[in-house]
Formats: C-alpha cells, sequence, structure tokens
C-alpha cells in the first residue's frame, strides 16, 4: 500500500540557475529565501549548490559566480536549466548595459526558449536605483519569445522577494 501512496506523492525535480553580475546580489537573494533573513556574503567563486524543498518540488539552485572569469562556465550549467534567475544589481549604474549585454547573451545562447526567466532589480531598498518602469522602457525582453517577469527586490528587506518566487515556482510548476 505504501507503494500506490507513494506514487501520489512524488516530488519533481527541477534545475534552476541563479546568474548576474558579480555583487549583484545572487547569494544574499538566495540566502534570503533559505533563512528569511539578510546574511553577509562572499563572492561565489565558481558555481554554489542549493536545494530548496517545497511540497512537491525540489529546486536545485545553482548559483553562478558572477566574476567575468567564471562566466565562461555559465553556458553548460544554463543549458540544462529548467528556469533562469537573473539578478541586476539595480543601484550599479556603471554596469548597467553591460549587465544587460549578459542577459541578452543568456537569453540568445544559454537557455532554451520555454523556461521561466524571472528578472530581479535587486537592492531595491537603496537609493539611486533603476525603477522599474525605466527598466521595462529600456529592455529588449518583449523581443524574445520567452515566459517572463520582473521585480524589484531587495534582500536586506525582504521587498519583492515572495511575489516574485511564487511567480517563479508557479511557472515551473506549470511546466510537467
Amino acid at each position: 500500500m505504501s507503494f500506490i501512496l507513494s506514487l501520489f506523492k512524488k516530488t519533481r525535480k527541477v534545475n534552476i540557475t541563479i546568474a548576474g553580475l558579480d555583487n549583484a546580489g545572487k547569494t544574499a537573494f538566495i540566502n534570503y529565501l533559505l533563512s528569511g533573513t539578510f546574511e553577509s556574503t562572499m563572492p561565489t567563486a565558481g558555481v554554489n549548490r542549493e536545494t530548496i524543498n517545497l511540497p512537491k518540488l525540489q529546486i536545485n539552485v545553482f548559483d553562478l559566480g558572477g566574476q567575468e572569469k567564471f562566466r565562461v562556465m555559465w553556458p553548460q550549467i544554463n543549458e540544462k536549466s529548467n528556469g533562469l534567475i537573473y539578478v541586476i544589481d539595480s543601484t550599479d549604474h556603471e554596469r548597467y548595459e553591460k549587465t544587460l549585454e549578459i542577459l541578452y547573451d543568456i537569453l540568445k545562447r544559454q537557455v532554451n526558449d520555454l523556461i521561466p526567466v524571472l528578472v530581479l532589480l535587486h537592492k531595491h531598498d537603496l537609493p539611486n536605483k533603476i525603477e522599474m518602469e525605466k527598466f521595462l522602457v529600456q529592455t529588449e525582453l518583449t523581443d524574445y519569445n520567452i515566459k517572463w517577469a520582473c521585480f524589484e527586490t531587495s534582500a536586506k528587506t525582504g521587498i519583492g522577494i515572495m511575489v516574485a518566487m511564487q511567480w517563479f515556482i508557479s511557472e515551473l510548476e506549470a511546466k510537467n
């Protein structure tokens, strides 16, 4: 009988990647998801892996180091991903064009068109941030035939994190 019950309690496993330039807040975002609080982090060297267990979904998160020397590893990991979270430091005006260029490259060459893409305008609790309206006007995301959403978030305050993840998880669950 337990075998029959186990058939109905199947946990689906998905792999997602979280990418973005160094110091965008990727690891802080993941730590917030895991603990519900902000924790200071060190730069990711290579790839970190974390697991988030939900009732019917196990999410293996591959946190990709954003420094240029680690970006050569991204394609082989992104190509196998069931979902992408791309984190933009919304206060880094100096590298704004660079982060968009990298995002577009990932979308063109590294991920399947059918996976959900969550774009985070992160560190939104800080002054001089890029506002959502400006981002949406400037971005070329509508040029891609992908399922995407963008949210303003902060790992320090928790702003936007839960609503962003609700969207992302519902998209992952919808992909049977």
